[in-house]
């Protein structure tokens, strides 16, 4: 007689859990590294009590007796670290980050003459704050405090959809991937077990897991950055819910054939080493053009990330999340039907 669903169902679960606390690694990459990563750039970003920065004054040729008397003067000495640099080493001095900018002719306000690149955030909030200082003006600006306004803000909701997409594609994939190179998918035919109910216990254990380690880090961030969800605690585990949907379609999909583990690798990066870059999740997507971020935009991993960063930023409820909901469950529905016809256990 079969072996009735419910019960093989539990007995899987039982064996994935078991499974996962028997590897310390995978216990850190699921709980410890998401904090570890959450705790470095959070206090990484934090607004400093004030700016510190290493600025070179450059010294041309004849010019060393005029920069070393300015030198003894130069204000802001508390935080900023003034350093003579020869203008031949400037160049490299900029490169390897020994000094966040340049200042030519820093005596001479007519011939003063700043060298940095634009594009560097924090160099160029010290050419601001120093260009006032040396030329009297007063301090006009009024830091603003709203929630949800900070970096970590910003970058947790992005965590927390990294989170799920990494829990799918290689806690499923991966998995699928080596239990297939090992043969034990074979064995696994082989018993009465229904092809339906052992996806039905890989999906239902992994939801289990992603709720453990979005829970924890959500705890962990209200704890140390207080950080709060502003909108529906609800519409939040929905959207985690449409997310392991989607993303454990697609996994099922990339781990249907191959049998190699650098093939199931490969595919894998190639899925989520863009969504470093183009899904919004360590920085925005106003730097691409328009054309490109509507192009990003419509990812599912971005749609994922955006939405989470609504819900917990910005109050977001149900009726902002259900565009992208139905969009993950519809790549889910596509990629696992699909995977499930393909999907071979041998």
């Amino acid at each position: 007689m079969d072996r009735p669903p419910l019960k093989a169902m539990g007995q899987l679960l039982l064996w994935t859990f078991r499974d996962f606390m028997r590897e310390p690694a995978a216990l850190f990459w699921t709980m410890g590294f998401p904090i570890l990563m959450t705790l470095t750039l959070g206090q990484m970003t934090r607004a400093p009590k004030e700016l510190r920065a290493n600025v070179g004054v450059v010294v041309f040729a004849g010019e060393e007796a005029q920069a070393a008397a300015w030198l003894k003067t130069a204000p802001s000495r508390e935080h900023v670290q003034w350093v003579l640099v020869p203008a031949a080493e400037l160049p490299r001095a900029l490169a390897t980050g020994k000094v966040r900018l340049g200042l030519e002719r820093a005596w001479d306000p007519a011939k003063r003459l700043w060298r940095f690149d634009p594009a560097n955030q924090s160099a160029l909030l010290a050419y601001h704050h120093l260009r006032d200082e040396l030329e009297g003006h007063p301090n006009d600006t009024q830091p603003l405090d709203l929630p949800g306004g900070r970096y970590i803000d910003f970058l947790l909701p992005g965590l927390l959809a990294l989170g799920v997409v990494n829990s799918c594609l290689w806690g499923i994939g991966w998995n699928l991937v080596e239990l297939r190179q090992k043969r034990l998918l074979r064995l696994m035919l082989a018993t009465p077990l229904s092809p339906n109910a052992y996806f039905a216990s890989l999906f239902v254990g992994r939801v289990i897991l992603a709720l453990v380690e979005v829970c924890v880090l959500l705890g962990f961030s209200a704890w140390l950055f207080d950080i709060r969800v502003l909108g529906s605690l609800g519409a939040l585990l929905g959207l985690m819910l449409c997310g392991l949907v989607g993303f454990f379609g697609l996994a099922v999909l990339v781990a249907s054939r191959t049998d190699r583990s650098a093939v199931g690798q490969g595919l894998i990066n190639a899925i989520t080493i863009p969504m470093f870059v183009v899904s919004g999740v360590f920085f925005g997507l106003d730097n691409f053009s328009p054309g490109l971020q509507a192009v990003f935009r419509a990812f599912p991993p971005t749609l994922m990330v955006d939405a989470t960063r609504a819900v917990m930023n910005t109050g977001a409820g149900w009726a902002e999340v259900a565009r992208p909901c139905g969009a993950l469950l519809g790549m889910g529905a596509v990629c696992f039907g699909l995977g499930r016809r393909w999907f071979r256990f041998y």
